[in-house]
């Protein structure tokens, strides 16, 4: 089995510090194997955003993944910079971090892809690069291993990429996003047959609240089975405020409402 914490928007600059040491806490009961992170680390890209950004990931108690969101490349009021080197402060003030990270091992392969634009603010696309990488990756997989991939924006909202569906056609069991500062999990059908699962997190830690409180998500992956817990900010814990699971039967998965694989506690 493997615990995957997924984590979005944490927008340092916008963030309330005590929801910061509650996330971190949280995260050290729960002990994930693997942490996502799907982009907007900052509110600004500004130096002193990506430093907390930066002494925020030191203290994740697990191997940690992200990728860029697009409010850490350069603003629109620096144009040569967004044009020409857009990713630049977030290369340069997150060492070894790479926009098209993957964690391999004999259960989960996770690969991240930076759907983020230098052209356009809000909105962002995969590129046929993407499948490139995607598939390389794949190659090179453990076949039984889970296949999952995150990214900042849901394909649902990107202009002129590739949609779930070509996700779901090279395998890919579930998917992690965030940008729209709202908690969503839903399973997702091909057309031609297969399916995956995706989940958007909110913001984890910023005051940049939507329709949700803060929070994060926990996927736990054991073979054919996967359980979504969506943790939530009371105002002085997380909790988990509900869950969803899903069992993959002839290679699709499916919703069910009663479990009957229990994930040990």
């Amino acid at each position: 089995m493997r615990t995957i914490a997924h984590l979005s928007d944490l927008h340092f600059g916008r963030t309330e510090a005590k929801v910061v040491r509650a996330l971190l806490l949280d995260l050290e009961h729960h002990r994930p194997d693997l942490v996502i992170i799907s982009g907007d680390l900052t509110q600004r890209a500004r130096s002193h955003q990506f430093a907390e950004a930066r002494a925020f990931l030191s203290h994740i108690p697990a191997p940690a993944l992200v990728v860029p969101g697009n409010h850490d490349l350069y603003p629109l009021y620096r144009p040569l910079a967004r044009l020409f080197r857009p990713r630049a402060k977030f290369h340069r003030n997150l060492p070894g971090h790479d926009v098209r990270p993957v964690w391999a091992d004999s259960a989960v392969v996770a690969m991240g892809l930076d759907s983020t634009r230098s052209l356009r603010w809000k909105s962002g696309a995969l590129k046929d690069s993407h499948l490139d990488h995607l598939e390389t990756t794949l190659a090179e997989a453990n076949p039984k291993a889970a296949r999952v991939v995150f990214m900042h924006h849901p394909p649902a909202t990107t202009s002129g990429g590739h949609p779930y569906e070509t996700l779901v056609e090279h395998g890919i069991d579930l998917v992690l996003t965030g940008h729209v500062h709202h908690a969503h999990v839903e399973l997702i059908n091909g057309e031609k047959g297969g399916s995956l699962v995706l989940v958007q997190a909110t913001t984890a830690c910023s005051t940049r609240l939507r329709e949700d409180s803060n929070g994060y998500c926990l996927v736990r992956l054991d073979g054919d089975h996967m359980e979504v817990g969506v943790q939530g900010w009371s105002g002085e814990v997380f909790h988990t405020i509900r869950h969803h699971w899903f069992e993959k039967r002839y290679g699709v998965w499916r919703g069910i409402a009663h479990p009957t694989h229990v994930f040990p506690p």
